[in-house]
């Protein structure tokens, strides 16, 4: 691998306080929902803590308007209770389509990501932090980037960067020697063009594997002497809409391949590959829904350890979420609707309100546009639903005391399940197969609050005995999906 090194300009910029009148800060508890302006042309956004006091805070990239003179990135500042205050923003003329928050330095501070086009290529943009001052690195990394992500492709503890450039045919990488400083960009030739580049080690070797997909999917492992090519898949449907996310989808400890992407019939489909170990990949059958979805993003939303699914409607009317049910199969949660006042951009989803539940956070705007954009935060609320303003304190212990429990598991010939409700509700009990189909709906009714137990003797709704194997039982409170039981038959 080639570790030439070249010299970069560093400059320094004086730490800019928020000027425009529009700018608006955090609304208090007593508002219907928590909803933020922020500067025009927002789309990307990144969680992390980026002033390392314990919570999470948010940053926002902005495209260019020529009508404002501005592109950029802002910041938002959690007050540690999941309300947020826009702080600052760093003005750099350009358009900011990608960011992230990752420590380069290795001194433990994250810095911001982003990119810089210089009139020949696009640089990687690397922003220091430092002393209220912004310190600004540009490194090269080709003439028309696409995408990029980061780990550690080297192998020495610190972040290198992949990226792809889609009318190049081409993929590459830049190499952080430690300290931050990168070396000249090494460029990939591919036969089709690149759509979404990801990285994660699939081998745990600690060296970050490269993941890019096109009409094609393929991994390139890591390795001193240079990279292995493993096709993953050759059927993928042509879209402008990609998202290559890497998750540990069945929780086995090693990282899987999930991409979604929108195909020519108006729906929305879901590639998994799932890591077998010995840098080997099974392909499920893809996963296709309606309606047709521009972004998705994964997250564990109900705590059961598999991560599920989010997806931004592209006709900007709100998010689905499907459940991850186990088996790589994913079944329908929820549509939550949003105030159809903009264009939906991207989110980002991490606990902002401290109660141990993941939350969504969701840009809205237009592309260099001159009105402001909004960041919306929706808070999981622990019973399957998500809310305006942030829960603190209560929603764990409710959580637990709802949780569903079955004993025995395995089972041989019978089951019971076990919850407690804090009110009466309406209760549904579902039991599906591996393959995300219904084996039997054990319970649809209203019940008291209190501690309920549902007995389940291993038959099917035909009243046939169910093959031996593993099964999902699916409890949903007042509509909501609320829990998801893995169960064995033996």
């Amino acid at each position: 691998m080639n570790k030439k090194r070249f010299k970069t300009t560093k400059m320094k910029t004086p730490k800019l306080l928020i000027l425009l009148s529009f700018i608006l800060l955090a609304f208090t508890a007593g508002d219907s929902k928590s909803e933020y302006a922020i500067p025009s042309g927002a789309a990307p956004v990144y969680s992390c803590d980026i002033d390392l006091d314990g919570d999470v805070d948010i940053q926002t990239g902005h495209y260019y308007s020529s009508q404002t003179g501005w592109g950029g990135f802002s910041f938002l500042q959690n007050d540690s209770d999941g309300y947020f205050n826009l702080t600052d923003s760093l003005y750099t003329y350009d358009n900011q389509n990608i960011v992230y928050l990752v420590d380069i330095l290795g001194d433990e501070t994250p810095e911001i990501l982003g990119r810089h086009w210089d009139g020949q290529q696009t640089n990687l943009t690397i922003v220091e932090i430092n002393n209220g001052n912004y310190d600004i690195s540009y490194y090269p990394m080709c003439s028309n980037l696409t995408h990029y992500n980061y780990g550690d492709i080297s192998g020495n503890n610190s972040m290198d960067f992949a990226f792809i450039a889609n009318n190049d045919y081409l993929w590459g990488i830049i190499y952080n020697d430690g300290t931050g400083n990168f070396s000249a960009p090494e460029y990939f030739d591919l036969s089709y063009p690149p759509l979404d580049i990801t990285c994660a080690d699939f081998n745990d070797d600690e060296r970050a594997d490269v993941v890019v997909a096109g009409g094609t999917i393929e991994v390139y492992f890591s390795y001193e002497s240079g990279f292995q090519q493993q096709l993953l898949g050759n059927t993928l449907p042509w879209s402008s809409n990609y998202s290559l996310l890497t998750s540990d989808f069945d929780n086995d400890n090693d990282y899987d391949v999930i991409l979604s992407a929108t195909s020519n019939s108006n729906h929305s489909n879901v590639y998994m590959f799932e890591n077998l170990g010995n840098m080997q990949f099974f392909e499920h059958p893809n996963f296709e829904f309606s309606p047709f979805c521009s972004y998705s993003q994964i997250a564990d939303f109900d705590n059961d350890s598999l991560p599920d699914m989010v997806f931004v409607a592209s006709d900007d009317s709100g998010l689905y979420i499907y459940r991850n049910i186990g088996g790589f199969q994913l079944v329908y949660d929820q549509f939550i609707g949003v105030d159809p006042d903009a264009m939906l951009q991207e989110l980002t989803c991490s606990d902002f309100d401290k109660n141990n539940l993941v939350d969504i956070a969701l840009v809205k705007g237009y592309w260099g546009a001159t009105t402001p954009s909004k960041l919306q935060v929706l808070f999981n609320d622990g019973l399957g639903g998500f809310v305006d303003n942030p829960i603190t304190n209560t929603i764990e212990q409710n959580h637990n005391e709802n949780t569903m429990s079955c004993f025995p598991n395995p089972m041989k010939q019978n089951t019971t399940f076990e919850f407690n409700l804090t009110k009466t509700a309406q209760v549904e009990l579902t039991i599906y197969n591996l393959q995300g189909k219904p084996t039997i709906k054990l319970f649809d009714n209203k019940l008291k609050g209190g501690i309920h137990k549902i007995k389940w003797d291993g038959v099917d709704q035909d009243n046939h005995i169910c093959d031996p194997g593993p099964y999902f039982a699916y409890l949903a409170v007042n509509g909501k999906s609320h829990q998801i039981i893995k169960l064995m038959i033996i």
